[in-house]
């Protein structure tokens, strides 16, 4: 039997019997609605009429009792009640009920009225008070008598039609009580055949469904041929076809994931693979290597679950960013390089750090990516130590060059020719922009070897700010460009090297004023982040920087192409860069082509500094003192 034909079986006796009932309902109520207001209608015609039949019989009687004090004008009373009279009588013959009594009562009332007439009549001829009394008013009594009698009786048979209709009403309603319940209990008995023979299959369908889920594609439904047959064969053919598809396609996976894993095993650099919950998923020999980790095999299987790991301190971060926020983390400059210890060698490595994601944008996970950059370094630093070696040595042959050169210009061992003095200027500048360039390298290379350490003191913004600009200030009029110091004297005090920080702020003005024109503008600024950081903002209003070039600005010997008037060395903003790095700070440079530049420098206050692990003297244990 089809589910169809079940449910049309369970539906069908409840609507029959329901319209079965719904039609009695409604055949008693209009039989018994239409008898109701037959018989009351007709009875309460008849109560009526005897009502106004003894209203115009008290009129005759009153015509009758006045003809003995006044016999004038009452004639026409006595006659227009007694039409009245008869009226009511005509109405009550015509409208006898089908109460046997009624009939009898109406031809008794018909007889009274017309000995009423008679006795009314021979009064009339000789009234008098004893004629009154033996004639019309022994049948007026009479008449009123057969009245009322009429009118109880309509009476009482209105009062049985209620009853009788009260009776029919409560058993109309314990009979439909009683369909009702039959209704109830076929219903929940047909209602139980069904839901059985329904839910039975769907709850052994949906126990299947839960067993192929969890992987089980050995399992077969067994159901009837109705529709939800039709559903379990379907079922049944589906996991045939996926228990065929995954014996197919187990080996294809295992080639792929042997791939993979070959892949990754085929870099030289450490390659992670993280879950979305830090583990480590698959890891290539370098990273278990150098690490520690493990995830994945040679022969490709991942084992069973994924470790945990425990990431080096400077990972942590970017990694919980690229798994929490899909936050990618790139890094270029050797200062972020990680080092690990291997066969008892010192490695430098770059960490690159990638979230993965499904076309949904879901997070599938992170890689992890570390590039061995220890030969890099290493040819980094020998050039840096061999820029600082040739730095030393030329700045003491370079100092005598540029003394000899200023004793000749003071004419102290004779006086000179004017092509002389002019050979000799341009000699000595250009001995004095090569010593510049020189202690560039020379700060630099101190720098970037920690070789000087940091006198931290509390610093005032405002005396920073002002004494930068004070140097600066004879060269910024010979420019005619405007120099502005704006700083508010109640900023909390920084903690800095005051002869480092003023490097890095004049390295910042110096920049500042060889790209802005006459007529221009420079703004020194300085603002409190909080409780625990001072900006420091050096904003100019000269060409501007092209956004392509912001990201290289802090390189050592960069410069941005196309500028002729500046003859820098491309080590200015470095060395503020490494300056600002020493002091746990950071700078940053917002420009626009036209509109200007701004570099800002942030650095903590002095009563949340703390010992900088390169700094020194006194400077150090004062700083390691504050709150």
């Amino acid at each position: 039997m089809s589910l169809r034909t079940r449910i049309l079986l369970t539906v069908a006796p409840l609507l029959l019997l329901t319209a079965i009932l719904g039609a009695a309902d409604v055949a008693l109520l209009l039989h018994v609605g239409r008898s109701i207001d037959d018989i009351l209608r007709d009875n309460l015609r008849s109560v009526d009429y005897m009502v106004d039949l003894n209203r115009a019989l008290d009129d005759v009687d009153d015509a009758l009792r006045m003809f003995l004090r006044r016999p004038d004008g009452v004639q026409q009373q006595f006659d227009k009640g007694w039409a009245e009279v008869r009226k009511q009588q005509d109405l009550e013959n015509h409208n006898i009920t089908i109460h046997p009594d009624e009939d009898r009562l109406a031809k008794e009332l018909g007889k009274n009225l017309d000995d009423y007439r008679l006795a009314a009549d021979e009064f009339l001829k000789q009234p008098s008070e004893q004629a009154y009394g033996a004639g019309p008013k022994a049948r007026f009594l009479q008449v009123r008598e057969t009245a009322d009698a009429v009118r109880l009786l309509n009476e009482k048979e209105m009062q049985r039609a209620s009853a009788g209709a009260q009776w029919w009403a409560a058993a109309w309603c314990v009979g439909l009580a009683a369909g009702l319940l039959i209704a109830a209990l076929l219903a929940a008995l047909l209602a139980w055949t069904t839901l059985r023979a329904v839910l039975g299959p769907l709850g052994r369908l949906a126990h299947t469904a839960d067993a192929v889920g969890a992987g089980n594609l050995n399992v077969v439904i067994a159901a009837a041929d109705d529709e939800i047959g039709q559903v379990a064969h379907a079922f049944n053919q589906m996991i045939r076809q996926l228990r065929d598809y995954r014996q197919s396609h187990s080996s294809r996976l295992l080639r792929a994931q042997r791939t993979g894993q070959a892949v990754l095993d085929s870099f030289p650099d450490p390659i992670l693979v993280l879950d979305p919950g830090g583990a480590v998923d698959m890891a290539n020999p370098a990273a278990r290597r150098v690490l520690g980790v493990s995830g994945g095999d040679p022969r490709g299987e991942a084992p069973a679950a994924p470790e945990p790991w425990q990431p080096p301190e400077p990972l942590r971060g970017p990694i919980d960013d690229a798994l929490r926020k899909q936050q990618p983390f790139f890094t270029q400059a050797f200062d972020q390089t990680i080092g690990f210890r291997l066969d008892g060698e010192e490695r430098a490595y770059l960490p690159q750090i990638l979230p993965i994601r499904d076309p949904y944008g879901d997070t599938l996970g992170a890689a992890v990516v570390l590039s061995d950059v220890t030969r890099f370094r290493l040819l980094d630093q020998i050039k840096s130590d061999l820029a600082a070696t040739v730095s030393h040595e030329l700045k003491t042959p370079l100092t005598g060059v540029r003394l000899a050169l200023h004793l000749l210009l003071e004419e102290t061992v004779g006086p000179l020719t004017p092509k002389q003095t002019e050979l000799l200027v341009d000699a000595r500048d250009n001995a004095e922009r090569l010593l510049k360039t020189i202690e560039h390298l020379l700060a630099l290379a101190r720098l970037e070897h920690g070789g000087a350490a940091l006198d931290i003191r509390p610093e005032e913004p405002q005396s920073l700010l002002q004494t930068a600009a004070d140097a600066l200030r004879p060269r910024a009029v010979a420019k005619r460009v405007e120099l502005v110091v704006e700083a508010s004297a109640e900023l909390p005090a920084a903690a800095v090297d005051a002869q480092r920080f003023g490097l890095a702020l004049g390295n910042l003005l110096d920049n500042a004023l060889a790209h802005t024109d006459e007529g221009g503008r420079i703004t020194l600024s300085a603002s409190a982040l909080g409780d625990d950081r001072v900006r420091f903002s050096v904003t100019d209003t000269g060409l501007g920087i092209p956004p392509e070039y912001l990201p290289h600005l802090f390189e050592k010997f960069f410069r941005v192409p196309g500028r002729t008037q500046s003859r820098g060395t491309g080590l200015g903003l470095a060395i503020v860069r490494e300056i600002v790095t020493a002091h746990h700070g950071e700078v940053v440079c917002e420009s626009q082509p036209g509109k200007g530049a701004v570099f800002r420098i942030t650095v903590p206050v002095w009563r949340r500094a703390l010992a900088l692990p390169n700094s020194g003297g006194e400077g150090s244990e004062a700083g390691s003192a504050a709150p």
